[in-house]
């Protein structure tokens, strides 16, 4: 389980480094240009992806003793969605890069104990859990952003493999209990919020 964690960590930082080397280079026309999400441009792709590190960092932070002063989920996307495409496109440098500094940083001990109350499951999942869920979204999106500069581009390679290694886990967690609750429903995120997981 932790080797699998470790690996989940990995893809997280290659993503992050490939997409924010991309991103660097990117001019305010080409943040403009639609993504490989045909309702998002890529600075749009950007913002969603900053956001949810900005609203994921938090409760692995909190699960990891750390104080993180509360912000509403529709605050962060408001403020994100105000933003222009460039500081939408700053933002996620930024956010993304702490969020990936909170987990290399856990202890080999919270990466195989930890648990996250992510605030939209009905009970805390495994830290494993937690950062599939956002390895899922982020090289999903990471390809929308990369496609369209580049059409040959694909989901990472090592991405994917940590995505199928993960798949076993995914069945084994509380997606299918809380897909079923009608509880649930009312505190998920709008459909553009939901994660792809």
């Amino acid at each position: 389980m932790s080797q699998l964690v470790d690996r989940t960590i990995t893809a997280l930082r290659t993503e992050h480094d490939t997409l924010a080397a991309l991103v660097r280079t990117l001019t305010d026309e080409q943040l403009a240009t639609t993504s490989g999400a045909a309702e998002w441009t890529v600075a749009q792709a950007l913002s969603h992806l900053g956001s949810g590190a900005e609203i994921g960092r938090a409760p692995i932070a909190r699960a990891a003793g750390e104080t993180v002063a509360a912000e509403d989920n529709p605050t962060i996307w408001a403020r994100w969605d105000a933003s222009a495409p460039r500081a939408q496109a700053e933002g996620f440098l930024e956010h993304n890069a702490r969020w990936l500094e909170t987990v290399e940083a856990l202890t080999a001990e919270q990466r195989s104990s930890l648990t996250v109350d992510l605030g939209f499951l009905p009970e805390p999942v495994s830290l494993l859990t937690a950062l599939g869920m956002r390895l899922n979204e982020v090289a999903n999106h990471s390809w929308d952003v990369r496609v369209t500069f580049d059409p040959k581009a694909g989901v990472e390679a090592a991405s994917a493999e940590v995505l199928v290694d993960l798949m076993p886990a995914r069945s084994a967690s509380c997606w299918a209990s809380w897909r079923s609750r009608p509880s649930s429903a009312s505190r998920r995120p709008s459909p553009s919020r939901v994660p792809a997981w």
